[in-house]
């Protein structure tokens, strides 16, 4: 193959003489009789010449391979973070929620009541903004928040508190929720009928990888902390039926509600 490529350097071909032109010797790559092909020294040369400009061609083809290779996965990582950068900008659905109660009724149950509660929360931030902020009291957390007994800071924060004359325990504080849930067990410790529970339609999402149709909301007074620092506000919660290891989830409308702060190192609110 390589005597049909312009890679062989060829002699010139050497005309015959009388004396070899008979000869049953002849040599390929000079074309001539004078010697064979086997034995001819200038075509090992050339032999070895072609195997060192193969091995140098082959080398520049692995390096331009793995060059381009690097430059294919620095463009896919670049075009990946890209997309996921962009899927966080653009507010594009995931694939899952991992603790993370989302939906229900914080902005009402129907499209007009949401845009209702939209226009509260900018009149709301508006007065806010006008409010003297010399009543707030500072609330900060020290060494002395820390419980020698308190296990790891990295538990979740349970607490128990009082809902409707009950003190119920297991209380799970979860910032990340929408939405405060009452479980079905305990709705049936109240003795708390379904039936009497507001309708509601808007799912919540976060429970597993399917959606949660509530039983509905109820208001029930919900009291918090120790005299003389205890308050009871009535909260809004969402009867939830499905299996759960808390009894209670006090999400960021309670919160909020009792404008309560937070320290997960401290685990203290």
């Amino acid at each position: 193959m390589v005597e049909k490529t312009d890679l062989l350097q060829w002699p010139q071909k050497i005309k015959d003489t009388p004396t070899k032109k008979y000869s049953k010797r002849y040599c390929r790559f000079h074309r001539d009789k004078r010697h064979g092909t086997e034995d001819c020294y200038k075509l090992k040369n050339e032999i070895e010449r072609l195997v060192g400009y193969f091995k140098e061609f082959i080398l520049k083809k692995t390096r331009a391979a793995e060059r381009e290779g690097t430059h294919e996965r620095k463009e896919r990582g670049r075009s990946w973070s890209k997309e996921r950068f962009k899927g966080r900008v653009d507010n594009a659905p995931v694939k899952g929620v991992i603790h993370t109660i989302a939906g229900g009724p914080a902005g009402g149950d129907s499209g007009r009541s949401r845009k209702k509660y939209a226009r509260y929360l900018e009149t709301a931030r508006r007065s806010y903004r006008i409010m003297s902020v010399d009543k707030e009291e500072d609330i900060t957390f020290g060494k002395g928040d820390l419980e020698a007994d308190m296990g790891s800071q990295n538990d979740p924060m349970v607490i128990k508190m009082d809902i409707a004359n009950f003190l119920v325990h297991k209380v799970l504080v979860d910032n990340g929720s929408w939405v405060d849930i009452l479980f079905i067990n305990v709705l049936r410790k109240m003795e708390i009928e379904v039936a009497s529970l507001q309708p509601l339609s808007t799912p919540l999402v976060g429970f597993g990888d399917s959606e949660v149709i509530p039983l509905g909301t109820i208001d029930l007074p919900v009291s918090i902390g120790a005299e003389p620092k205890r308050k009871t506000m009535m909260v809004k919660f969402l009867g939830v039926d499905t299996h759960f290891v808390y009894n209670v989830i006090l999400g960021r409308p309670g919160l909020n509600l009792f404008r309560a702060v937070l320290s997960t190192f401290h685990l203290k609110m």
